[in-house]
C-alpha cells in the first residue's frame, strides 16, 4: 500500500469485526459507522497532506 501512496490506518478492533461479520460488498453495520466515518475522515486528511 505504501509503495502506491496508499494510505494505511491501523485499527485493529474494526478491522477484526470487519473481516470477521462483513462479506465483500456487504453494507458497514450500523454499528461501525462511528468509526468507519472516522477512518474515512482521517484518510481524507492525509491525502489532502500529500497533495500539498
Amino acid at each position: 500500500a505504501q509503495e502506491n501512496g496508499v494510505p494505511v490506518v491501523e485499527n485493529p478492533q474494526v478491522a477484526r469485526f470487519l473481516y470477521r461479520k462483513v462479506e465483500v460488498g456487504a453494507e458497514i453495520p450500523p454499528a461501525l459507522y462511528q468509526a468507519v466515518a472516522e477512518i474515512i475522515a482521517l484518510v481524507y486528511r492525509l491525502k489532502k497532506r500529500q497533495a500539498v
